[in-house]
């Protein structure tokens, strides 16, 4: 397999508080990654270190050519990334949002051409969002609008694509239906994804490969069997969870309630 994305000894601080400490990661082209972890172990800003979006040590590497080294523009060509909290442009239309996600390759003389267009006729389509492309972005639900803001990223066309909590605001059905147009498009463009993931169940159905950070640190690597164990979920999640197998060959986490009887308030 060839590597499309490497992270050699990523670390990033912030106040001098190290978020990230000396990350290395190897992802192949057409993987799918999951990147989980407890709140604050550092997800979103590996995901960012990727895109140029905070400075780190270390270096990043995609197709073994470092991101250090190139231009803002080639870089947004090569990786596109959903945003947990994307900024939405009050009075844009859903279907110009979306056509800002082909902004890397249009001349600025000439526009947005056909191909342009019809890019963004065919994702809003498949996610279900013709209906509304001409609704203002911030009159949207909060699924529609994560549906949206999916849409925008996979209009860049960007062989990597980084999804940061993608299916957050959404409903059980939306979450399938964007995760496996995800998956699909994976399949038929050898896109490279790598998702920071809430949903442990979730994580453990749709990625190769996770990484579980922790403060950090990449605490655990492997397939969704090995890296989703109850004794290393209980230690850096703090939780009590039952793996069961879903019978189709996959597993669901499954939280579990606390055996400790609660205190009479009375007493």
């Amino acid at each position: 397999m060839t590597v499309a994305l490497s992270l050699n000894g990523v670390s990033v601080r912030f106040n001098g508080s190290r978020i990230l400490d000396s990350v290395d990661m190897e992802i192949d082209r057409g993987e799918w990654l999951g990147i989980i972890g407890p709140n604050g172990a550092g997800k979103t800003t590996l995901l960012r270190a990727i895109t140029g979006a905070v400075g780190f040590e270390g270096s990043i590497a995609i197709d073994g050519i470092k991101t250090s080294g190139m231009k803002r523009r080639d870089l947004a060509r090569s990786v596109a990334l959903v945003p947990q909290h994307p900024v939405l442009p009050p009075g844009m239309r859903v279907v110009d949002y979306v056509l800002l996600g082909r902004t890397p390759h249009v001349r600025a003389v000439t526009g947005p051409s056909l191909h342009d267009l019809d890019v963004v006729a065919t994702i809003l389509d498949a996610l279900s969002l013709s209906e509304f492309m001409d609704r203002d972005v911030t009159t949207l639900s909060g699924g529609e609008l994560q549906r949206v803001v999916v849409a925008r990223a996979l209009a860049q066309e960007s062989p990597i694509l980084l999804l940061d909590e993608p299916t957050t605001a959404l409903d059980i059905g939306k979450q399938q239906d964007v995760l496996e147009l995800v998956d699909r498009l994976r399949r038929e463009r050898t896109l490279t994804v790598v998702s920071a993931m809430h949903d442990l169940t979730i994580a453990a159905q749709f990625p190769d490969r996770l990484v579980m950070l922790a403060g950090g640190v990449v605490v655990a690597e492997g397939d969704g069997r090995t890296v989703l164990d109850p004794e290393l979920i209980r230690s850096y999640y703090s939780a009590s969870v039952k793996i069961l197998d879903d019978g189709a060959g996959g597993i669901v986490v499954v939280p579990l309630r606390s055996q400790e009887p609660m205190s009479d308030s009375k007493n």
